[in-house]
This record gives C-alpha cells, structure tokens and sequence, in this order.
C-alpha cells in the first residue's frame, strides 16, 4: 500500500464517520431556524446585535423591515421580524458600508 492510498482510505473513513453527524447537526439548525421564521423585538434585537431600545427606534423609522401583530385597530400591535427580511437587511448593510468604505 502506498502513502497515498494510505491517506485516500483514511480520508474515506473520516469522511464516513464524519458526514452523518455534520448532516445531523445541519439538519437540526435548519429545523430551529425554520421554528423561528418570525422573531420578537427582544430576539430580533440579540439576533442583529444591538440593544431593543435602537431596534425600536430603527423600526419607527422604518430602517429596518417589520411587521405589526395584534387585532384590527390595536392601539400596542406586537413587532414581529422575519429571520429572512433581517438576513437580506444585514447582507444589504454590509453591502453599502463596503462601498462606502470604497468610494463608490
């Protein structure tokens, strides 16, 4: 047996040993992820890093996406944020700081 085909059978073992437990873990996250396609205020505020009071604020400006849940007319509607809006909002964020910092 050569090194090589030494090292292609090791490989193929982790591999094998590896991929369920990565598949798993995967799989997990996914599901947790989907649990939570709506946040709240408190965890759309810890999911982007920055305190409530500056998401609240933010969302009154409509700076970043939200939507209202509550009863027709509702004086206190509840802030509700979808994982997925927050995502495009943070990708778009960094978009426009790098080109900010680039000049363009």
């Amino acid at each position: 047996m050569t090194a090589n085909d030494l090292i292609s059978e090791i490989k193929e073992r982790l591999v094998a040993e590896i991929m369920p437990v990565a598949k798993k873990s995967a799989d997990i996250q996914y599901a947790d992820r989907i649990k939570k396609a709506t946040l709240s205020a408190d965890e759309a505020a810890e999911y982007i890093g920055i305190s409530k009071t500056l998401l609240y604020t933010m969302a009154k400006e409509k700076s970043i996406p939200w939507f209202p849940i509550g009863a027709a007319g509702s004086q206190k509607p509840q802030m509700r944020f979808r994982l997925s809006a927050l995502d495009r909002w943070m990708d778009d964020q960094e978009k426009m700081n790098y080109q900010n910092t680039r000049g363009d």
